[in-house]
């Protein structure tokens, strides 16, 4: 009998899915099962479904009409078997040892459900794999909850922490028992924050792992922040959320405040994300859903740095004029690099972070190939998973590259002198992208 379903749900992601599907099916953990549920596809991902399904028992297809994430994954959990369940995201990838780590871990720790750090990755020009090691974590004070199961009103700061599904193993008749699912509105996304939410406030034993074994693939663009039908998908998707925290009843109350941070925090981040034309659209309706939540007296400001107070009450004054504000700041970076499909960080000092952090605000860091140095004696092998190079390893980037010079005035007129005698063609300081 199976010790774990790993549930994948598919929809037309057939340039990613072998490698998904190897590395789930090369498990060194041999007793699972593999249910992919395949969405409606309309390229060949069925075919390399069925082809895997042909080759090993253990690969189960579901083909079935296109009803959205949240249907797939409530189709996938329901046929489960096993006592444990994973997920993965079809366009991802997982370590070998991931399942046989994560089982034994929750089995010994007797939790519903335990998360482990994880990695974020893209795929250079080259073909080099850049994965930067990210803590489910991250801050100092908090790291004592590694390795400690807990209930989460003992420890109600977990809610700080990061809000993903795929990193996690949970005990099947746990989602059972409390009766949880995704929301499956059709034609929605941000349907994984709802099953997040129910987990973690339903749970009675919670775990962290301070390992990553899961491969989270970042250079897949997301279509769907252009249309505006999906600009309010976050903020509809926590009405789900506050009716569940409802129909929990007097237990549930401690829960809104954590409803109304992470609703906030979520449409906030995303007015940056979405399309010009819909940026002053979401915040608006942030405005909107800080009034609602101050009415029902959910805010708990204590929740709150006071960065994201500022930005909500700059928000809530005036959402056009923060809409411009976050327009202009994100042009800045777009019309600089838009026209390059590479970028070389050359620094890879305190100032190369800096730069590396700029852009990935912006959401363009996957185009940065590599970290440039002049000399690499002294320097890692790779930074932020990025690797370093020396600048004259990099000649083949002259004509392409946008080379973005990451260091302090002084060293920056040296590095624009080896640039112009090696002959790059484009390049940048950093104070003219930040200042």
């Amino acid at each position: 009998m199976a010790k774990v379903s790993v549930v994948i749900p598919v929809y037309n992601v057939e340039r990613y899915l072998q490698q998904c599907l190897d590395s789930v099916q090369n498990q060194t953990l041999k007793d699972i099962e593999v249910i992919c549920v395949d969405d409606g596809s309309t390229d060949s991902s069925g075919t390399i479904l069925d082809s895997y399904a042909k080759n090993d028992s253990r690969f189960r297809i579901i083909h079935k009409k296109n009803e959205g994430y949240g249907n797939a994954m409530n189709v996938g959990i329901g046929t489960a078997t096993a006592p444990y369940i994973g997920i993965v995201e079809s366009d991802d990838f997982i370590a070998p040892d991931m399942y046989e780590n994560m089982l034994a871990f929750i089995q010994d720790k007797q939790a519903d459900m335990v998360k482990s750090d994880f990695f974020e990755f893209y795929v250079n020009e080259d073909g080099y794999c850049i994965k930067e090691y990210v803590p489910v974590i991250s801050a100092g004070n908090m790291q004592g909850l590694y390795g400690k199961a807990f209930h989460i009103r003992e420890h109600e700061e977990a809610f700080y922490f990061q809000k993903f599904n795929w990193n996690g193993l949970y005990d099947r008749m746990f989602l059972k028992r409390a009766h949880i699912a995704h929301n499956e509105t059709p034609g929605a996304s941000y349907q994984d924050n709802g099953f997040w939410f129910q987990t973690m406030a339903k749970a009675k034993r919670i775990c962290y792992m301070k390992q990553a074994f899961y491969h989270y693939r970042i250079d897949n663009l997301n279509s769907s922040m252009y249309s505006k039908a999906k600009v309010f998908a976050v903020c509809n998707e926590y009405d789900f959320i506050h009716d569940m925290i409802d129909a929990m009843g007097e237990e549930g109350k401690i829960f809104y405040k954590w409803a109304a941070f992470k609703k906030l925090f979520g449409c906030v981040s995303n007015i940056s994300r979405v399309s010009d034309g819909n940026k002053e659209i979401l915040a608006q309706r942030v405005k909107k859903e800080f009034l609602l939540a101050a009415q029902r007296g959910e805010l708990n400001p204590n929740l709150y740095t006071d960065e994201w107070k500022s930005k909500l009450f700059d928000i809530v004054a005036d959402p056009k004029s923060y809409a411009e504000k976050e327009k202009a700041r994100r042009n800045k970076i777009e019309n600089i690099v838009s026209n390059y499909n590479a970028i070389i960080l050359y620094g890879a000092g305190k100032i190369g972070r800096m730069a590396r952090e700029a852009l990935k605000e912006g959401r363009v860091h996957t185009k940065i190939q590599y970290f440039a140095v002049t000399e690499t004696g002294q320097n890692p092998e790779s930074l932020c998973g990025v690797p370093v190079k020396g600048i004259d390893e990099l000649y083949r980037y002259k004509e392409k590259a946008l080379v973005i010079i990451s260091a302090d005035r002084r060293n920056a007129m040296e590095m624009e002198n080896v640039l112009r005698t090696r002959n790059f063609k484009h390049y940048i300081r950093f104070s003219e992208i930040s200042g």
